[in-house]
């Protein structure tokens, strides 16, 4: 008889083990990035530009570092900043120096930064997007204080988008004020993103990676002090961005389906502005697949809003 009830409780002791280490392991998958450099700078592309350093606009005061990218004397006092994307850096990446070339001849300074975690800059937990908005506030910092910039335009990829609404929602009175946002393929959920990848690239079904989103959750909150819905929460109140907002994404986008910034689209305001790409050769790829109609909605867009 004994031995009849050790064995089912002994097999729930090993599926609650099992359940609890998937968990653990794929919230340390979303907290962790991997620390990239960049291979070429703004000088390949004939761009004069200048090495810079600040602080995040919080109590941790993590240094992060980057390159200004001036445009003539900059009398306007606008600029641009370049968010990128998870596991980049400042350069983000083949193509990205290419298409900030193209915005700095439209007239634009651009500054981009390594975020926290990444490149160059200083350690700090992974914030999923959400916790990252203090280190566009120490840019705008920055900014204001050492370049005279009082208008600055966001423009972030996949991440960075998601970085780039939650800074705009949030904004404190720093002195520059953003004017607007170019969120290039925000993802919607995190949790929705994970699981999905669980089920695509192990031999999990869908719905035991389903069953995991409790774990997930909970073990983000114990570990890292975030809850993942935070992301969720944040992209559904980007109506409260005072200005309209330009969102994009691709069909053929398998890391971050269309449904996402579809979603966080479905929450902005009236007059914000949502456009497609049929193609694109990977994630975040749209400037590469589709340079000139890309361009053109980063000009139209900004240069209204500057």
């Amino acid at each position: 008889m004994k031995k009849l009830i050790i064995l089912p409780v002994t097999i729930i002791i090993f599926m609650i083990i099992i359940y609890i280490g998937l968990s653990l392991y794929i919230t340390d998958l979303a907290y962790d990035a991997k620390r990239n450099f960049p291979e070429e700078n703004p000088s390949d592309y004939s761009l004069i530009y200048e090495d810079v350093s600040f602080k995040s606009y919080s109590k941790d005061d993590i240094e992060l570092k980057g390159w200004w990218i001036p445009h003539g004397s900059n009398e306007k006092g606008e600029a641009i900043i370049w968010i990128h994307g998870l596991d980049a850096e400042r350069s983000g990446g083949e193509g990205k120096l290419e298409m900030m070339k193209e915005i700095n001849e439209m007239g634009y300074s651009l500054l981009t930064f390594d975020l926290r975690g990444h490149g160059e800059s200083g350690i700090a937990p992974l914030g999923l997007g959400v916790r990252e908005k203090e280190d566009i506030y120490g840019a705008m910092k920055f900014l204001y204080d050492e370049k005279n910039i009082s208008k600055v335009g966001l423009w972030g990829i996949s991440y960075g988008a998601v970085v780039a609404i939650d800074a705009g929602i949030n904004e404190p009175n720093l002195g520059p004020n953003i004017v607007g946002i170019m969120a290039d393929t925000p993802y919607f959920s995190v949790l929705e993103l994970l699981t999905k990848e669980v089920s695509d690239r192990t031999p999990i079904p869908k719905f035991v990676a389903e069953l995991l989103k409790f774990g997930i959750i909970q073990s983000g909150k114990m570990l890292h002090g975030m809850d993942i819905n935070d992301v969720p929460e944040s992209m559904a109140n980007n109506d409260k961005i005072d200005f309209p907002i330009l969102i994009t994404s691709c069909k053929t986008d398998e890391r971050v389906p269309e449904s996402h910034p579809s979603r966080v689209y479905s929450f902005s305001r009236g007059s914000s502005e949502y456009h497609i790409f049929d193609k694109c050769e990977d994630h975040g790829e749209a400037y590469e697949t589709n340079k000139s109609r890309y361009m053109d909605l980063f000009k139209k867009y900004f240069s209204s809003r500057f």
